[in-house]
C-alpha cells in the first residue's frame, strides 16, 4: 500500500508543474530578510500571479554587487519585475519586461519623499535596525498593489499603504492644528485692537 501511495505521489509531481506546490518571489536573499517578510512577500505575489499572471519578485544582496543583480531579471518567467537592493552598493532599483514595467510607475515607488515613495524614506530614516525589511516589504506590496489597480483588482494579502495613510492622516491634523492656531491668534489680536 505505501509503494502504491509513493507512485500516486511521484506520478503527481511529474505530471504537474512545481509551482502549484511553492510559489517563491525571493529570487536572491543574502540572509536579509526575515522569515515574517519572506512569508508576507509571498503571499503578495502568489495572489498578484494568479490573477495577472505578472510575477513580481524580490533579489535583494548583502555582499553581491548590484550590477550582478540585473542578470537574475534575465532568468524569471515572463512578463516579470525585479525589486533589487545591494546594501554593498548602496543602490535600489525596479527593473522588469517593459510590458510589465508599463502597469505602474516606478518613479513614484522609488520616489525619496515619504508621500509618495516607499523604499527609499525608510532606507533613509535613522529610527529602527531593521529597515531592509521594511523597505523592501512596503515596497515589494506597493508595486504589487499599483499593478493590481492597473487591472481593476483588490489584493486580499496587500498589506495596503498603512504607513503612507497614517503619515498623510498626521500631516493633516498637524496642518489644521497650525492653521487653527494662527486664526485663533489673528482673531484674538483683531479683538484687542477693537476694544483697545
Amino acid at each position: 500500500m505505501r509503494t502504491v501511495l509513493k507512485g500516486i505521489f511521484f506520478a503527481f509531481l511529474f505530471f504537474f508543474p512545481y509551482k502549484i506546490f511553492a510559489f517563491n518571489a525571493i529570487v536572491l536573499n543574502e540572509n536579509v530578510l526575515n522569515d515574517k517578510v519572506i512569508k508576507e512577500i509571498n503571499l503578495i505575489g502568489k495572489e498578484l500571479y494568479d490573477k495577472t499572471g505578472i510575477f513580481v519578485g524580490v533579489a535583494i544582496a548583502d555582499q553581491t554587487p548590484f550590477e550582478d543583480l540585473f542578470k537574475l531579471q534575465e532568468q524569471l518567467i515572463k512578463p516579470n519585475v525585479l525589486l533589487i537592493l545591494s546594501k554593498i552598493s548602496h543602490k535600489v532599483d525596479i527593473i522588469g519586461t517593459k510590458d510589465s514595467l508599463l502597469f505602474f510607475d516606478k518613479n513614484k515607488v522609488l520616489s525619496p519623499y515619504s508621500g509618495t515613495g516607499t523604499i527609499l524614506p525608510i532606507l533613509t530614516s535613522s529610527k529602527g535596525k531593521d529597515v531592509f525589511n521594511a523597505a523592501v516589504l512596503n515596497g515589494y506590496a506597493d508595486i504589487c498593489d499599483k499593478i493590481a489597480k492597473y487591472f481593476n483588482l483588490e489584493l486580499e494579502n496587500s498589506i495596503g499603504n498603512a504607513n503612507r495613510d497614517t503619515i498623510n492622516i498626521l500631516r493633516i491634523l498637524i496642518y489644521g492644528f497650525i492653521c487653527f492656531s494662527l486664526l485663533y491668534f489673528v482673531q484674538r489680536k483683531m479683538k484687542r485692537k477693537r476694544n483697545g
